[in-house]
């Protein structure tokens, strides 16, 4: 069931991401800038031939193999640890494959990612949703990782002390 609840999660996600672009490329993009919450957020259209915060720019030629390498690999560890991930991991890891997802895309059929949101009140690159779902799914795999999942860090025997188990020895 809950592979079937990360797939979910990752067509939501590239579905909202890419309805979002298409609005942005659609309406946005005529007058670049659009006022939401006054001094908060604007709508700000913006594209992004690299990855975030600008970096690599024009260097599609390696980030597109290797994002697509990486999100290949989530999906293979939702598939294969299906059984083994709690809730937690196997949202926030379909969060992060389904926003790779929605940048690729653009990255493959635009040459270019679209961003279109701006916080005013703090100096942080302009983004999109697919940056909201790697964001956030990034931020609650640490936390399933540290506070739920800790057999990932832990081998056998570290395992048990990890969980509060005793070692007999």
């Amino acid at each position: 069931m809950m592979l079937i609840i990360s797939f979910a999660v990752i067509a939501v996600s590239v579905i909202l991401d890419q309805i979002t672009k298409v609005i942005a490329f659609n309406d946005l993009k005529p007058i670049d800038i659009h006022p939401f919450i006054k001094g908060f957020i604007e709508f700000n259209y913006e594209t992004n031939t690299g990855i975030g915060w600008g970096l690599l720019k024009g260097m599609r030629w390696l980030f597109v193999p290797v994002s697509c390498i990486a999100i290949i690999l989530v999906i293979v560890v939702l598939i294969r640890y299906r059984k083994k991930l709690s809730p937690l991991l196997s949202v926030a890891l379909a969060m992060i494959a389904g926003g790779g997802i929605g940048n690729q895309i653009d990255r493959i059929f635009r040459g270019e990612v679209i961003d279109f949101l701006n916080f005013q009140f703090i100096d942080f690159p302009i983004f999109n949703v697919a940056d909201c779902f790697v964001s956030v799914g990034c931020v609650l795999a640490i936390i399933a990782i540290i506070f739920v999942d800790k057999w990932i860090l832990f081998d056998g025997k570290d395992n048990k002390k990890a969980s509060g188990e005793k070692n007999d020895k």
